[in-house]
């Protein structure tokens, strides 16, 4: 931030006078971190509260080499604003979904419970392509900024600072990921009330998309701030343009405020709009449009990166003893068929040249009959051999063991437009909102398997690094299922792997 210099005399005497701290500090807890422009400049409101005086510690930068209580995630709220945020989407899914009023109604509801968790399968939920790829991305973004919020090591971290951030956005998709599986499956989830995957398909696909997507979505509204709207902010005090510039230009993470009744347009690193905060907005702008000051909102400096980042340095070993991965899935059947898909792994360093892996994945079997689907669901564990684990190219050799679950579905859809039309959104004469078991037939079949393969990654840095080829033979120890014979296959994959622990 560029405030420490071309500021008239009094401005700067003033400015000695209120934030000697803050130009005089030699290092930075990311928890205390300002991050405001503002804050070089006058004491302000409390960043968003246009009526309250802003606190000493929120324009105090200190360190302290260890993280405080004070420092520590806060559970307590971040699951009161979670709970209020699904708390809404089950008041929309209760006020407009007549089935799942029913489903929740009707039965045992822990038993359906577990039978619609037992049901989960495949990648595709039917939920189409605007409430899949749209608003589970939204939904992830949410998550992710509600963790941020309630993080205050992390609070402040902007795009560009560095290590600090991508461990930010790193603790957003844990969050998010617990999140959104408790979403779909948890105790308050689609599973539990509604029995969703006992009367659709009953994909991961929200599973996977929310955390994974969400946290992209995050990093697109951080580009879209500091690139975006911390320009206008240099060019304009109009209060309501920088309020519709905030909150449209951030969705997610106006709504995440939101959840914590505080304004959406809100940021942690600025001060808010309207009050004794447009004035001083407008006056720093006439200065510098003046050309007596630099722009009076930017980003953290270089030093102030260095500082934030001190709290979280650490000696860290060459190879990452975590890595995750995401990948797509390609599997063709030596009798026949071929599937396609995704799955996660997650593998830990166990020696120089040793990882332990576990694996999930799930692929929809291609060119089925109309109204027929077929899937499989692979969970396996193992060793894998990675021997240059700490260079820009390195090779890998795996076998996992574990399980395939083979399901094929034969659905008639006249029986379920009939079933539907006799339950009528309950005024029918059909008492309950029908279950797919109740209008098509599954053959299922599950049993051990064993993979083995192997292939290479190629680094990008410390963080990342892309598994361009990961060929593998697969083996199942299971039956025929309706023409599917899965006994043998050749799976491709290719994804993106996320090194933890050694940056």
């Amino acid at each position: 931030m560029r405030f420490c210099t071309h500021l008239k005399w009094k401005r700067l005497f003033l400015l000695l006078w209120t934030t000697a701290p803050v130009c005089g500090a030699a290092q930075i807890r990311p928890g205390d971190m300002a991050g405001f422009t503002y804050s070089l400049k006058r004491p302000l409101p409390r960043v968003g509260d246009d009526s309250s005086p802003a606190s000493a510690t929120d324009s105090t930068l200190g360190v302290q080499p260890r993280e405080t209580h004070a420092d520590r995630f806060q559970w307590k709220p971040a699951l009161a604003q979670y709970l209020l945020e699904i708390s809404i989407q089950h008041g929309w899914r209760f006020a407009h979904e007549n089935g799942t009023r029913d489903a929740t109604a009707y039965g045992p509801w822990f038993h359906d419970w577990i039978d619609s968790i037992g049901e989960t399968r495949g990648w595709d939920d039917g939920d189409g392509w605007h409430a899949s790829y749209v608003g589970h991305t939204l939904n992830g973004g949410i998550y992710g900024f509600m963790e941020q919020q309630n993080d205050p090591l992390y609070r402040k971290v902007e795009w560009g600072d560095g290590r600090i951030y991508w461990i930010s956005r790193l603790r957003a998709l844990a969050f998010a990921a617990i999140a959104s599986t408790q979403w779909t499956l948890g105790p308050l989830s689609e599973a539990s009330l509604g029995n969703v995957q006992s009367h659709s398909s009953p994909g991961f696909i929200d599973i996977v998309q929310t955390p994974t997507l969400g946290v992209m979505e995050m990093m697109g509204e951080d580009l879209i701030d500091r690139y975006f709207i911390l320009r206008l902010e240099n060019h304009t005090a109009n209060p309501w343009l920088l309020l519709a510039a905030r909150s449209l230009g951030n969705p997610a993470r106006s709504f995440a405020a939101l959840m914590s009744f505080r304004w959406g347009w809100r940021r942690e690193n600025r001060p808010g709009l309207f009050g004794e905060n447009h004035t001083l907005r407008k006056e720093l702008l006439e200065e510098y449009k003046m050309g007596r000051i630099s722009a009076p909102f930017g980003p953290h400096t270089s030093d102030e990166k260095a500082a934030m980042n001190q709290a979280v340095e650490a000696t860290h070993p060459l190879e990452a003893p975590i890595e995750l991965q995401a990948y797509a899935i390609y599997e063709s059947f030596l009798n026949g068929h071929s599937c396609l898909g995704g799955g996660a792994q997650g593998s830990a360093r166990i020696g120089s040249a040793w990882q332990f892996v576990s694996e999930v994945n799930g692929c929809m079997v291609v060119n089925t009959p109309k109204n027929e689907s077929a899937d499989s669901v692979s969970f396996a564990v193992g060793p894998r051999w990675a021997p240059r684990g700490t260079h820009r190219f390195s090779p890998f050799a795996q076998v996992l063991f574990g399980g395939r679950r083979l399901t094929y579905e034969v659905q008639n859809p006249e029986l379920r437009k009939l079933l539907l039309q006799e339950w009528d959104d309950g005024n029918g004469t059909l008492p309950h909102y029908p279950k797919r078991s109740a209008y098509q037939v599954e053959y299922q079949a599950l049993g051990f398997e064993l993979t083995m393969g192997g292939g290479f990654d190629v680094a990008f840095g410390r963080a990342l690094a892309w598994r361009v080829l990961d060929l593998n033979y697969s083996h199942s120890w299971l039956p025929e299922v309706h023409t599917i014979d899965a006994s043998n296959g050749m799976q491709v994959r290719t994804g993106v792997v996320l090194h933890i622990g050694n940056w």
